[in-house]
């Protein structure tokens, strides 16, 4: 493999030859996991000045919540902090309580530190997903519409 550069995680892939993928695993509320590492790694690359994900690796992609986590670091060009503070934004929104969660929890009389658990679930309710993504989409200065590919960009 030809070498440019070497980073704490090993030699940096050349931009000529090979490809620096990113690819993000779904889970729901669990893709914060993800971002948190991620974070890392991008630390781990240069301390003093992280590199956006988009500048970095030459595609990401992701299933279920890991590709909307892949649309906003590649698309949305977003840096993993602000991945981060958006998605946390959008967690309670999108996996908030179910109706069948709090009928469990009021049947097993569970105490208040395992009850905060029962607040977000795994799975999600896709019309308040789509509207989360749209209300990202707006706040970028992004029609609801707008194509979530870019020629030229990130391949995402």
């Amino acid at each position: 493999m030809a070498t440019t550069d070497v980073t704490p995680l090993g030699p940096k892939p050349s931009r000529k030859t090979d490809l620096c993928l990113l690819a993000l695993d779904g889970g729901g509320i669990r893709g914060l996991s993800s971002l948190i590492i991620l974070k890392h790694i991008m630390k781990s690359i240069d301390r003093e000045n992280p590199p956006m994900p988009c500048d970095y690796f030459d595609m990401i992609g992701g299933t279920s919540t890991g590709g909307l986590i892949a649309l906003m670091l590649g698309r949305l060009r977003m840096s993993v902090e602000d991945c981060i503070s958006t998605y946390q934004d959008m967690m309670e929104d999108v996996f908030g309580k179910s109706p069948r969660r709090t009928i469990l929890h009021k049947r097993l009389r569970l105490p208040p530190s395992l009850s905060e658990l029962t607040k977000l679930q795994g799975r999600f309710d896709h019309v308040r997903l789509e509207e989360a993504v749209q209300k990202v989409l707006r706040e970028r200065g992004l029609s609801p519409d707008e194509p979530l590919s870019e020629p030229g960009g990130t391949k995402t």
